[in-house]
């Protein structure tokens, strides 16, 4: 499984990592996480492979955000996002079609949760079974 994680903290970056990874290996799916802290990099990436990440998960304060998970979901569609932020903008992420929209902090229960419901939105090989 490819994933993409925006978060321009470095320090949280790696504590979503880590829940990411664990989120992963209980659904016995391998996971390949990479961790953009600047938006160009992730942009470029978007726009050359569209089908680059299985994932889509976007963590960050602000109104920034916004812009980030409307850029990925008009030029990555497929992939399901995972919105968490430091603001409410449950009914923006409901109208966009995203997976999951949480607010921050975001704990190792909420990153579960979340992943669950990647995985139920996802069509592919590593939708989850039964």
């Amino acid at each position: 499984m490819r994933i993409a994680l925006y978060n321009s903290c470095a320090e949280e970056s790696q504590i979503l990592t880590k829940y990411l990874h664990q989120c992963a290996r209980e659904y016995l799916r391998p996971a390949k996480i990479t961790v953009y802290n600047g938006h160009e990099a992730l942009y470029q990436l978007v726009l050359d492979r569209p089908d680059a990440f299985d994932l889509l998960v976007v963590a960050e304060d602000g109104t920034f955000s916004l812009e980030v998970v409307d850029f990925l979901r008009h030029n990555s569609p497929a992939a399901p996002v995972l919105w968490f932020s430091d603001l409410d903008f449950a009914m923006r992420a409901y109208a966009w079609g995203v997976a999951w929209f949480g607010r921050k902090p975001v704990s190792q229960v909420s990153m579960r949760r979340a992943f669950a419901r990647a995985l139920e939105s996802r069509a592919g090989p590593w939708q989850m079974e039964g």
